[in-house]
């Protein structure tokens, strides 16, 4: 299993070579439910966000081939807001040049998802009702 250093000097080697403000490690292997097989999915805010998804597509290679496993790199800059707070609130920073601007950024996604969340959970809410009621039609129409 990767260790948490390993990953972390993979992402500082790849974002000392592009402008990054910060890099977080997110998802499975952030919360200790990783497997063996799983990818490390990385959260990276740019200084600049012109072109960077093909700045999260070459740090993902770089970070690829030094681990041996399948890296997903998000760029914060362009992230909706679900994908802002996970990775913010379940995330482990590696990487930080600009602790205030981390910080702000924390702060603005969390209240951002604070701010939907009675829609995103009313919107969650319908799609399951629409999805359970799909699936009870199609059990009676294979009967």
């Amino acid at each position: 299993m990767l260790s948490l250093e390993r990953v972390r000097g993979a992402v500082i080697k790849a974002c000392e070579n592009f402008d990054c403000v910060y890099a977080l490690l997110f998802g499975s292997r952030a919360t200790g439910s990783a497997k063996e097989y799983s990818d490390v999915d990385i959260a990276v805010k740019f200084r600049d966000a012109g072109n960077c998804l093909a700045k999260a597509s070459e740090i993902a290679s770089i970070i690829e081939e030094e681990l041996g496993v399948r890296v997903d790199v998000v760029p914060l800059n362009v992230a909706d807001t679900i994908l802002k707070y996970e990775a913010y609130s379940h995330g482990i920073p590696l990487y930080c040049v600009d602790r205030n601007a981390y910080v702000d950024d924390y702060v603005n996604a969390i209240d951002e998802y604070l701010d939907f969340e009675r829609s995103f959970s009313k919107f969650y809410e319908k799609t399951v009702k629409e999805i359970r009621s799909a699936y009870a039609r199609r059990q009676s129409e294979d009967r």
